[in-house]
């Protein structure tokens, strides 16, 4: 998405409005192709005398994979994003401890912006409800679905011993 900047960056402190909608916007994030729809990016671009200042929001929906049953389920996401932009060859502040944008021309692209908030987003471990059972380790079975019928498997007897430690920890603190 690109913003024009070309009577916005001549009269400090003014402040303009965007707006703009991807129907269905595709990127692969963390190694995984995701599909984000319905995506709207909505907010304000302001000359601050030393740079463009952008704010605003994202919204629409994700469509993720649960981590635990393999299932696809979509989510509504609603997420801020704010950016300076500095114009190339203008100055700059260099006591910026962050890494600095910049723009040329009369147009400021805030696709990598757009991109790295819609990461933020995505949460860590997909899980579909807080109450997904998974799948079965054993048999594979949908466990949100059906009870299985594999049996639990005993503790390991050479890590017996650690089960001691969790169960008794001020026995083994002395």
């Amino acid at each position: 998405m690109k913003i024009d900047v070309s009577e916005l960056r001549k009269v400090k402190g003014r402040i303009e409005k965007f707006l703009g909608n991807e129907p269905d916007y595709s990127s692969e994030i963390y190694g995984q192709q995701t599909t984000f729809r319905n995506m709207t990016v909505a907010g304000e671009a302001t000359n601050s005398g030393e740079g463009i200042y952008i704010h605003g929001k994202i919204t629409g929906d994700v469509d993720l994979i649960c981590s635990l049953c393999v299932k696809n389920y979509s989510v509504h996401f609603d997420t801020p994003f704010v950016e300076t932009f500095y114009r190339e060859g203008m100055d700059y502040p260099e006591d910026e401890e962050e890494l600095l944008q910049f723009y040329h021309g009369e147009e400021i692209d805030i696709s990598e912006t757009i991109r790295e908030s819609l990461q933020l987003v995505l949460p860590m471990k997909p899980v579909c409800s807080p109450d997904c059972k998974g799948l079965c380790a054993h048999c594979g079975c949908d466990l949100n679905i059906e009870q299985c019928s594999c049996k639990e498997e005993g503790i390991d007897p050479r890590l017996a011993v650690l089960g001691q430690l969790i169960k008794d920890p001020d026995k083994n603190s002395k």
